[in-house]
């Protein structure tokens, strides 16, 4: 059976859930061909991170679905956060991001009961599908998905409605698929995940754990931490913070969104920014080669100068990259009750565009992320030059990668 998989705009853990779909496919004897016209079966792939993507992805539908309805099958979180919409533009079989298992598009399995391996029988993938997926092609660099899905419910975020509460990977599982890249020379290993800092509460384990049993499995690769959130530095602090300070874990993303406790309350998130600053100093005195990053949100409903200024000084004084991002708010959502006091889509842009000016004065990376994505192609460079400068300085007692 040959399958066409559209682009896909999708963010990381979900490129790699794709991939493992396609092994799936590959293994079952099937094929990916490079049109739709010469396809048995078409996956319409979709996402609703941003407004924009959420728009493509209804006019991939509506493209696809005048051309190949009989073939078409639409995947991905517009699917679950969106279903009457899916609903209007398209009458055929769909395939949800959710799933029971901590690894997503297990519905898949249901449209073709003829395949004989199932799709929990095919290894996480930590590459992904195509070299097009990278904005930097580097396979000695893997990405590693350690749970799906959220343990928060930020009153903004159209992340969640399309991949749900958190759903932990085992801790052996994460283990044996670091161990396959150790086997590759792999010199980076990523730690994925929409939300990764209360990793493995549910299947007895914790991130401080992962994460000391992932630096003692090898010494011969990098540590990237994604997407973790405050609430982890909160929870776990003194157990991260020698792990956190070890020059082997090189890049940090914790994204904070504001420092405002009055508009973190409106986000329906905790303000942790003593903590933050305290731990983040700390660690960069002893690891000075770690890039540290986080997200900003900016124009949030009745933000004031002082607040919005107060949060872009933080982050420049505390980390190295900042993801700036403009708010938008959905109707599906709790914040939607912010509406009648938000910026008008003008305000906003200039806000981002003021707020980006203002921390060039700190002389850090910053970008909007998939919000705009030539600001994140853009800052790539940036973010390599900064590595290199970083990766010069000594270590005193560090131990080579090898």
């Amino acid at each position: 059976m040959k399958f066409f998989i559209t682009e896909d705009d999708m963010c990381t853990t979900q490129k790699l859930n794709l991939a493992r779909v396609q092994k799936w496919i590959e293994v079952n004897s099937g094929t990916v061909v490079q049109s739709p016209e010469e396809a048995d079966k078409i996956l319409c792939m979709t996402c609703n991170g941003w407004s924009l993507l959420e728009q493509r992805s209804y006019e991939r539908i509506e493209n696809l679905d005048s051309q190949f309805h009989d073939k078409l099958i639409v995947m991905g979180c517009v699917v679950d956060s969106h279903p009457g919409k899916v609903a209007a533009r398209f009458s055929g079989p769909t395939v949800r991001t959710k799933s029971k298992e901590a690894l997503s598009f297990s519905g898949i399995q249901e449209l073709f009961p003829e395949f004989k391996v199932r799709l929990e029988d095919v290894p996480a993938q930590s590459i992904f599908r195509r070299r097009e997926d990278y904005r930097d092609y580097n396979l000695s660099k893997r990405f590693i998905n350690i749970s799906e899905g959220c343990s928060f419910s930020c009153s903004f975020c159209t992340h969640k409605p399309g991949l749900g509460p958190r759903r932990s990977r085992r801790l052996e599982d994460i283990l044996d698929q670091i161990s396959r890249c150790v086997e590759e020379n792999v010199r980076v290993i990523n730690l994925m995940g929409m939300e990764t800092a209360l990793y493995g509460i549910e299947v007895g384990s914790s991130y401080p754990d992962m994460l000391r049993k992932v630096l003692e499995l090898s010494d011969t690769y990098e540590v990237h931490i994604a997407q973790f959130n405050p609430e982890g530095i909160h929870k776990y602090y003194h157990e991260l913070l020698p792990l956190f300070k070890n020059p082997r874990v090189s890049d940090i993303q914790v994204p904070i969104q504001s420092t405002s406790t009055r508009l973190l309350k409106m986000m329906n998130r905790h303000n942790h920014a003593e903590e933050i600053g305290s731990f983040m100093h700390e660690v960069r005195a002893a690891n000075r080669r770690a890039v540290l990053r986080t997200d900003l949100i900016v124009g949030w409903p009745t933000e004031t100068e002082e607040e919005r200024l107060a949060s872009l000084d933080f982050a420049g004084q505390h980390f190295d990259e900042i993801a700036a991002y403009a708010i938008e708010l959905s109707p599906d959502l709790p914040a939607w009750k912010y509406q009648d006091k938000a910026f008008s889509s003008e305000e906003l842009s200039q806000i981002l565009a003021q707020s980006r000016e203002y921390l060039k004065a700190y002389n850090v990376v910053v970008h909007s992320g998939q919000q705009d994505d030539s600001s994140m192609f853009t800052a790539e460079e940036m973010r390599k030059k900064l590595r290199e400068k970083k990766w010069s300085q000594p270590m005193r007692g560090e131990k080579a990668l090898t």
